[in-house]
């Protein structure tokens, strides 16, 4: 290699690296500091675009040159050796090995050498490597490949995609863009139809910059929708010749390239993961491929994964697998060209539907966050089984997989799940599977979605099965328990009670819900001292099972029970509710407790702390999408803003849901509030505001609901603080004592006044604050934090 001018063959870049800045910094390091450094990851992540940046910024560090050698064109790898001799210009020497001729000349030499794809001849690439880095520690050879070189020094970095965050800013939406304002002039993400499609194609081509490019290519001829709507045959819409080597000319051929390295048993495990929707774990590609030796199945992924094929999730309990849905979407191409698609994928089913099954017996126990952690992992698994197995009239096994998902998923608010149980009924019963009690009942908790009375049917269909030969029931009691909840969310209180009191009384799992349930009957009733002689029983019997979702629901329950007599007790039962559904991520009850609380508080006239709590239990149950319970939220709602002096946003809220027949019978006192409301307002803006409410629809009146929450608050706030200017010193280092718990006593003998006097400071701080008593004080005061601890304060 001789000197002169020329300081190497890198290309220069004719376009900007989008989203990379910070890894090409790390890279630049790395190379300083290391001499062999690799880039893995998937085909198309930009391993070569990255590269080339780093030995760009490189380039004046390395005064004999910073070179590029391309080994993709190398299909032999006894030809490795001369490729690189001949990209870095070096001539042979004799009878001299070629690689020995190349050491020889480099050593010592200050160069970066760029060996680019070398995953094809990888043994080959890693023996030349390791040939010219033994002969020396001067130059830098930085390498790409899909798996790393084994070679000893070598520090491995994994490239990325480029992030997809939802959002117009992301790394991969600026990239699609600019490429895009490259092929069409004045090219821009001017509306929402062209920003959410543009998102969408980053999303689905899992931020990839190469399937990215190819398709902001296409902007020259078509719009960013038209593209969305056909991503579905990428490989055939994504093709861009001018893009660069043939095998990155196409989607199909840059993953084909990955897909060809493989040997016979890793593809075969490739297809077979390609049928999993949303990762696997290894149980799972194991009953899939059916493989007996789980060892060989994962050797065979933990070789996908150094190749960058099959990406790993590391937790602290068990490994899961993913594909770039690129990946996966190849692979099932060649599924399906060996005939195994629907045995493989019938496999796939019938895994789930018995897992599924095997965990509903685990549900209910101490192992409930196990057994929903599984089917929200596994949710797009468990749907693709699911419509498969329909397609396929696989009744039995999309019978399992509906009920028991169903029957685990509504418990943290996969009401997805209940629908495919309402939609297999027909067919099911046609085909008279089994464990058709299990699908009704699952299709009971239709109930919590607005379906009130078909689920209720459906329910009580479950025990009418249950009683006859030949069928798979659930629990004793429990689809009694689900035909109750269809009957409360239909008003018929009294049918509930008479069902709840069964329940209660089976022994068994059945009475951690069927004694709360009785009780809520109970209280709902009036007969509150009936309900509280049972609320002991109910939270031991709770204990006892010890599924934390049954234990919440009780101490809720208990806690409703209690708010008749002894309001404070209510609110201690539900802060130990609400701190069981922190700990075990409990979100189902996350609105029931806030609304509940939030009543309470409307009715002590600690209003702010009510708007908080209601405002927490509406968006609760917007996200759940619990219809049944966002209705009761929204029609308890316009009490509190009468007592806020609000009569106009109380009467449009009535309105609206004068649209949800189901508000009445589950909150009665609005016939009365709207009563008043009339009077106070006058027949024609009464009117006005009733109408205004009823042309919303439920999505409307919440919305509506939360932004007049927000006022309220923002108003109160501010007469607050107008309250607390008006505290003379005294007031305010009361204030202080009570905020840290001091009895009047206390106060007293810390300020040195008598303790009528701290009575009548304590009564006029109430005035000016707006509150009614000592706990609301402290909220306000804590809230607000205008009070420092007692310690810190000087009473003279």
């Amino acid at each position: 290699m001789s000197p002169g001018p020329r300081r190497g063959n890198l290309p220069r870049s004719t376009t900007t690296l989008v989203g990379r800045a910070e890894v090409v910094a790390e890279l630049v390091a790395l190379v300083r500091s290391r001499q062999l450094v690799t880039l893995t990851g998937v085909g198309g992540v930009g391993k070569t675009r990255l590269a080339l940046a780093v030995g760009a910024n490189l380039a004046d560090e390395f005064p004999d040159g910073t070179w590029l050698v391309e080994l993709a064109p190398v299909s032999n790898p006894d030809a490795v050796p001369d490729a690189i001799a001949t990209a870095l210009g070096i001539p042979p020497q004799g009878d001299a090995r070629v690689i020995e001729t190349v050491a020889e000349a480099l050593a010592g030499r200050r160069l970066l050498i760029l060996v680019d794809n070398c995953e094809h001849v990888r043994t080959a690439a890693a023996a030349a490597i390791g040939e010219i880095l033994a002969r020396s520690a001067v130059p830098r050879i930085l390498v790409t490949s899909r798996e790393h070189l084994s070679v000893p020094g070598e520090t491995v970095r994994s490239v990325s995609p480029l992030t997809v965050d939802g959002t117009v800013t992301s790394d991969a939406v600026t990239l699609f863009a600019e490429r895009a304002g490259a092929v069409r002039q004045g090219f821009g993400i001017f509306d929402k139809q062209t920003a959410d499609a543009v998102i969408e194609i980053c999303e689905t081509l899992d931020g990839l910059p190469l399937g990215i490019e190819l398709a902001a290519a296409r902007m020259a001829a078509m719009s960013a929708v038209e593209v969305r709507d056909r991503l579905g045959d990428r490989f055939r819409l994504l093709t861009g010749p001018e893009l660069g080597p043939d095998r990155q000319a196409t989607l199909r051929h840059a993953v084909g390239w990955s897909y060809d390295l493989l040997n016979d048993d890793e593809r075969a495990a490739l297809r077979a993961a390609s049928v999993f929707a949303g990762g696997f774990d290894l149980p799972a590609l194991c009953a899939v491929a059916q493989a007996s030796d789980d060892i060989e199945v994962l050797r065979l992924v933990d070789s996908l994964v150094r190749k960058s094929v099959v990406s790993a999730h590391h937790s602290s309990a068990q490994t899961r697998y993913s594909l770039f849905e690129t990946i996966r979407a190849f692979a099932d191409e060649r599924l399906a060209e060996t005939a195994e698609r629907d045995a493989v994928r019938d496999r796939h089913a019938a895994y789930f539907a018995c897992e599924a099954a095997r965990r509903w017996t685990l549900w209910n126990s101490l192992e409930w966050r196990i057994q929903v952690d599984w089917v929200q992992t596994e949710l797009a698994n468990l749907r693709v089984a699911f419509h498969w197995s329909v397609d396929r009239d696989h009744t039995e096994v999309a019978t399992d997989i509906a009920a028991h998902a169903a029957l685990m998923g509504f418990s943290v608010e996969l009401f997805e799940t209940v629908a495919w149980a309402e939609s297999l009924l027909e067919a099911a019963t046609r085909a008279d599977v089994r464990r058709l009690p299990r699908l009704y009942a699952a299709a009971g908790y239709a109930c919590f979605v607005g379906r009130a009375a078909v689920a209720t049917e459906n329910a009580h269909q479950a025990t009418v099965l249950e009683s006859r030969p030949g069928y798979e029931s659930c629990e004793p009691g429990y689809a009694t328990f689900i035909e109750a909840l269809g009957q409360v969310y239909s008003g018929n209180l009294d049918r509930y009670i008479e069902l709840t009191r069964g329940v209660a009384a089976l022994a068994g799992a059945g009475r951690a819900y069927g004694i709360a349930a009785y009780i809520d009957g109970l209280q709902s009733a009036g007969r509150v001292e009936e309900a509280l002689e049972l609320t002991g029983d109910a939270v031991a019997a709770a204990r006892e099972v010890g599924n934390p979702f049954w234990l919440v629901y009780t101490l809720w329950i208990v806690g409703l029970a209690h708010s008749k007599t002894d309001p404070q007790h209510a609110l201690e039962m539900w802060d130990i509710g609400v701190a069981q559904l922190g700990e075990h991520d409990i979100r189902f009850f996350e609105g029931f407790l806030a609304r509940d609380a939030a009543l309470l508080h409307t009715s002590d006239g600690q209003l702010e702390a009510a708007l908080i709590l209601f405002d927490t239990s509406i968006g609760a149950f917007v996200r759940s999408g619990a219809v049944a319970q966002l209705v009761i939220t929204l029609a308890s709602l316009p009490a509190l803003f009468e007592r806020l002096d609000r009569p106009s946003v109380a009467r449009t809220m009535l309105g609206a849901m004068a649209n949800q027949p189901a508000s009445l019978h589950h909150v009665p006192t609005v016939a009365d509030l709207g009563r008043r409301l009339d009077d106070q307002l006058g027949d024609e803006p009464a009117a006005r505001f009733a109408s205004a409410g009823g042309a919303m629809d439920l999505h409307d009146a919440a919305a509506y609901a939360v932004h007049q929450i927000d006022l309220a608050r923002r108003a109160l706030t501010a007469t607050s603080q107008h309250g607390v200017d008006r505290l003379t010193a005294r007031e305010t280092q009361v204030l202080r004592l009570i905020a840290d718990g001091a009895t009047t006593r206390e106060i007293s003998e810390r300020l040195f006044i008598s303790a009528k006097t701290a009575d009548n400071h304590i009564q006029h701080i109430y005035t000016k604050l707006g509150v009614t008593n000592r706990a609301a004080a402290t909220r306000w005061a804590l809230d607000r934090e205008v009070v420092v601890r007692a310690t810190e304060t000087n009473p003279g």
